[in-house]
C-alpha cells in the first residue's frame, strides 16, 4: 500500500503525540489541525525533492524514504509553533511568584536532535537519488553521429581488428 498525503498526516500527528488527551495545558486539544499537518507536510516533500541531485518529483506515494519526511515536516511544525510561542512569550513577576506563559525556547532541544536526525536521512536520500541517477543511464546514450549517411549505424570505438 502506498502512502498518501492522509496517512502521513496521521504518522506525523502520531509522531508530534499531538492529541486532545496528551495535551493537558492545551485545554485537552490538539496544537495542530489538520491544514497545518497538511502545509508542513507540503514544504517538507517540496525542500526534499530540491535536494540534489534532482532526478524526479516524488509524491507522497512515491517519496522512497517515509520517515525523513515525518521528521522533516516535525521541523516545520516545531518552527511554527515556536513562532507563535515567541510572540505570545510572557514572563510575569509579583511577590517572588513568577509565571511564565509560551516559553519561547522550548522546543529548540528537540529541533536540534531533529535536525542532526535529518542530516544523516538527507544524506542517506543523496544516495538514494545519486543510485537511481546512476540506474537510469543504463541502457546507452544516443549520439546524433549515429545518424551519419541518413542510417542508424553502430558506432565502433575501436578499428582494430583481430
Amino acid at each position: 500500500m502506498s502512502n498518501t498525503l492522509e496517512t502521513y498526516r496521521t504518522a506525523l500527528r502520531d509522531f508530534l503525540r499531538d492529541t486532545g488527551g496528551l495535551n493537558r495545558l492545551l485545554s485537552f486539544e490538539e496544537e495542530s489541525s489538520n491544514d497545518f499537518l497538511d502545509l508542513y507536510l507540503n514544504m517538507s516533500l517540496g525542500f526534499l525533492n530540491f535536494v540534489p541531485p534532482v532526478v524526479d518529483v516524488y509524491s507522497f506515494e512515491s517519496f522512497p524514504f517515509p520517515a525523513l519526511l515525518i521528521h522533516q515536516a516535525t521541523i516545520e511544525a516545531l518552527i511554527s509553533n515556536n513562532i507563535v510561542n515567541t510572540r505570545n512569550d510572557l514572563q510575569y513577576n509579583n511577590g517572588g511568584l513568577t509565571v511564565k506563559v509560551a516559553d519561547a525556547s522550548r522546543y529548540l532541544q528537540t529541533l536540534q536532535l531533529l535536525y542532526r536526525t535529518t542530516d544523516m536521512e538527507i544524506n542517506i536520500l543523496k544516495q538514494i537519488k545519486v543510485a537511481a541517477n546512476i540506474m537510469g543511464g543504463f541502457g546507452g546514450v544516443n549520439s546524433p553521429y549515429a545518424w551519419i549517411h541518413g542510417r542508424a549505424a553502430t558506432l565502433r570505438t575501436s578499428t582494430i581488428e583481430a
